[in-house]
């Protein structure tokens, strides 16, 4: 019995780290986002702090389009680019979330005054 319970107190205490790593690496967000006769279909995306963000680009226009973060509407300071495709035609980008929380910048470059959004970070 003493055998058993060592074996188990072991497997629990090896098995709590590997747990406490998983999530200190954070979670992965998935996002869709379309862009359809030169809008994008939603005008905020929001994701927690530090995750690792798929986002599924869909270009329904048969023009140039990308989805791009930044930390404000100036588009000085990117947080993540993604390749412009001409539509239709679909990419997949991954980029990890700012880790500090706030509002910040999405857009297509090609369309930047009128293609935006608000990326949230949570």
């Amino acid at each position: 019995m003493k055998t058993l319970l060592a074996i188990t107190t072991i497997a629990v205490l090896v098995a709590i780290p590997a747990a406490m790593a998983a999530t200190a690496q954070g979670n992965t967000m998935s996002i869709g986002i379309t862009a359809q006769n030169m809008k994008f279909n939603t005008s905020t995306i929001t994701v927690p702090a530090s995750d690792k963000v798929t986002v599924n680009f869909n270009n329904m226009d048969s023009v140039v389009h990308n989805v791009a973060f930044y930390t404000d509407s100036t588009a000085k300071t990117s947080i993540f680019i993604g390749a412009p495709i001409k539509g239709p035609k679909t990419s997949t980008y991954t980029f990890t979330a700012p880790s500090k929380t706030g509002t910040y910048f999405f857009r297509s470059d090609s369309n930047p005054k009128t293609m935006t959004g608000k990326f949230i970070v949570k």
